[in-house]
């Protein structure tokens, strides 16, 4: 083998390393789960004002497929009020608001 086959094996190698070692890839997480109460709903725009436990105050969309879980059978997000204890599930997408997919009311002792 010459010096110049092996440079050309090499340089191939080394390139082809860089290549397939970067395929592999990241789960972005699909989600924040959070646990707080209601501050405001406004159901026009879908915006939310919600108070973590011990967290801060933050404001986010809920999405037009969101789910809302609770005792009654229809289950909408319309049928959200200020006051309520709710565990959401907040996404963070990379472009655009943060919004809720999931909210699921906790009954309060």
């Amino acid at each position: 083998m010459t010096m110049n086959m092996f440079i050309k094996i090499a340089l191939f190698s080394a390139i082809a390393g860089l290549c397939f070692s970067s395929t592999a890839s990241a789960i972005r997480p699909m989600g924040t789960t959070m646990t707080g109460v209601v501050q405001s709903v406004d159901h026009s725009t879908r915006w939310i004002t919600f108070s973590q436990d011990g967290g801060p105050v933050r404001q986010f969309v809920y999405s037009e497929w969101a789910k809302f879980w609770h005792d009654e059978k229809e289950a909408l997000p319309a049928h959200l009020k200020p006051g309520m204890r709710v565990q959401i599930k907040l996404h963070n997408p990379l472009i655009g608001p943060d919004f809720v997919r999931q909210i699921v009311l906790i009954a309060q002792p």
